[in-house]
Order: structure tokens, then sequence, then C-alpha cells
């Protein structure tokens, strides 16, 4: 029918303006970390974005279902207040019948979202977690400027003069990335070599200067040749063991053995949470629908029903996240989050299966 393609554009297209802003929003709050991050390990632009495209997956998961509430809200009280649901209740058309459209929506953003995360939420967040790593021991993103103090993690390099063969002139360097002394180089000149993803600097005619911690002696040392390595050789490489949103959904059926207790009712954890919070979408817009088309359309009425809505849509949003606190302390308590969604879809329900009784009052 035609009222359901306009319902469900209008919603669409609302829904979707929503999920635009809220993550420009996210960008930008979040835009200042990324920022120092990128910043201080001497990073391209380019990376940057790739960044935020690598915690889309991640924010859309909570960013769709929040759109589609909100978007259901509006575009519901917008048609009442313009007199189209009193049309579509005159013609004989139930709330069930009228909702339709937006409960399609709805699965759909559902489905989307078991998309991001049995499958994109885990791989993004693989793929952050490589693309931080490589950032954090890459020393080859050094811009190594002329005549500027260039500071990368505890590692400080001035050079006087660069030439377009990257050879530099009157170097210096300080570096303090070892806890058990610090190095202090001045050099006459030296060339950038970069080697197997490594940044090496070769230097000629200069003088070390190493200070123990321990025994606060400086040590100094004069060369005619030296190979300095960027790379800190003294970092502790992260663990190889994954994150539980970094599962697939098919390896959270699949556990290792040696797991501890608390990691592995994590993953139990994160298991039902894959196939809970997905039906976010479909749970939020059908409170939105059930509780801001109660009682007699009356204007004033409509912001007490969007109130309304916010706080049982709040509440399911709590118990759903106790409920997950629950799981990880036993798995007695798997059921949780499933019966939370079971009540609210069956109050939602019984609310939009009641026909209109009183008339509308403009």
């Amino acid at each position: 029918m035609l009222y359901q393609r306009y319902l469900f554009i209008s919603n669409l297209l609302l829904s979707s303006a929503i999920c635009l802003v809220l993550i420009l929003l996210i960008w930008f709050t979040r835009a200042s970390s990324f920022v120092n991050f990128i910043t201080e390990n001497g990073v391209e632009l380019s990376k940057f974005f790739q960044l935020f495209i690598l915690i889309l997956p991640w924010l859309l998961m909570i960013i769709i279902p929040i759109s589609v509430f909100s978007g259901t809200l509006i575009n519901i009280n917008r048609m009442i207040n313009n007199n189209e649901i009193s049309i579509l209740k005159i013609s004989g058309l139930t709330k069930l019948q009228i909702c339709k459209p937006i409960i399609l929506l709805a699965i759909i953003s559902s489905l989307l979202c078991y998309f991001l995360s049995f499958f994109l939420m885990p791989y993004s967040n693989r793929s952050l977690r490589e693309s931080k790593s490589a950032i954090n021991e890459n020393y080859t993103n050094l811009a190594f400027k002329s005549q500027t103090f260039e500071s990368f993690k505890d590692l400080t390099i001035y050079s006087k003069k660069r030439d377009e063969n990257d050879n530099l002139v009157e170097i210096f360097l300080h570096d303090k990335r070892s806890s058990e002394y610090n190095l202090t180089i001045t050099a006459k000149q030296g060339k950038i070599i970069i080697q197997d993803n490594s940044a090496l600097l070769e230097m000629n005619r200069g003088t070390i200067q190493k200070y123990n911690y321990l025994t606060q002696k400086t040590e100094i040392m004069e060369f005619d040749h030296y190979l300095f390595n960027l790379n800190d050789n003294n970092s502790v490489k992260a663990s190889n063991r994954l994150k539980p949103n970094e599962y697939f959904f098919y390896e959270l059926f699949n556990l290792e053995q040696n797991l501890s207790e608390s990691d592995y009712q994590k993953l139990i954890t994160e298991r039902h949470e894959r196939i809970v919070d997905p039906l976010l979408s479909i749970v939020l817009a059908s409170i939105a629908m059930a509780f801001v088309m109660q009682g007699e359309f009356r204007r004033e009425q409509n912001s007490r029903n969007i109130l309304k809505a916010i706080t049982i849509a709040s509440l399911y949003l709590i118990l759903n996240i106790i409920s997950y606190s629950f799981i990880k302390h036993g798995s007695i308590y798997v059921t949780l989050p499933y019966l939370n969604f079971l009540v609210f879809m069956i109050i939602s329900y019984k609310a939009l299966n009641n026909n209109y009784r009183l008339k509308h009052v403009i």
C-alpha cells in the first residue's frame, strides 16, 4: 500500500540522517584522542582516517538501534501532529498494521547488525589492534625535518640540515627508551636508511654519552662510524591472545582448553551479546511504536508518551547490561538477556495489539 511505502521511506531517511549525525558527533568527540595518538607517533593523516574507519562497525552496532528508535519516535510523533495517524485509524487500520513498515525496517536493521556482529566487527577490531601496534612500533614515520626537535615516544632527534638524499648534518639524538640508561649522541653527519620496515640512522664522526641510572655515572665514547636502530627493540610486544570482541562468532564456540575461568566466562558473555545485541533495533523500535501511540492523540500527551518510551527503552538497556554482568559470574544466568528481550517484546506487542478506543482530539 502507498502509506506503507511512505512510512518506510520516511522512517528510513530520518533514521539514516540521525545515524550519520551520531557518527560525526562521536568521531569529533574521539578525534582529540586519535589526533594525540597520531601526532605522538608521527603518522601521516591517512592513518588517522583509517583508524576511524576501523572503529565504525563497532559504532554502528550501537548507533543503528538508537537511530531506528529515535527515527521512529520522531516520525510517528510528526504523523500524529499532522493527523496522518488519525486518517489511517479512520480507514480501519490497527496499530500493528500501521507499524508494519517500521517493523520491516527494524528487522532489516537487525540483520545488518548481525552481519556486523558476526563478521565485520571482529575483523575490524583485529585490524585496529594490528594497525595501532604497527604504528607504535614503526619508527619510519619520523619526518626528520631540519632545525626541528622531533620527539617520538622517548626518542628526540635534531639535525641542522637535511638534503634531498636524506643526508643529515650536525645531528643530535637523545634516547630515553631504556629503563636502565639513556643515550645522548652527537654526530657531524649521517644518513637515514630504511630496511625491512625499520629505520636506521648511520652516523659518522661523533660521540656517545651513556648515563647509567643505577650507578649514576656517564660514559663517553667517540666513534668514526655508528649505526643506530631507531626502532624500539626494548618494547614489550603485545599479547597475541585475542580480546573477546576480536573473535569471529564461530570461534566463540571453539574455545581454547587452557583458558582461565574468568576469560572463559568473558567469552561466553561475548557469545550471547553477539546474539542478543543485534536485536536491539527490533525491541527499541517496538517500544517506540507501542508507547508513542498510547492513549488519545492529544498534542500535550505526545511529549509524555515520548518520555515514557525513552524511559522504558533505557530500562531495557540497563537490564540488558546487568544480565551480561551476571553471565560473567556464571553460565547459569545465560537466559537472562533472552528473557529480558522476550518480556519487553511481549509488553510492546500487547500495547500495539490494542485497538483504538478513544476519539482523536485535535
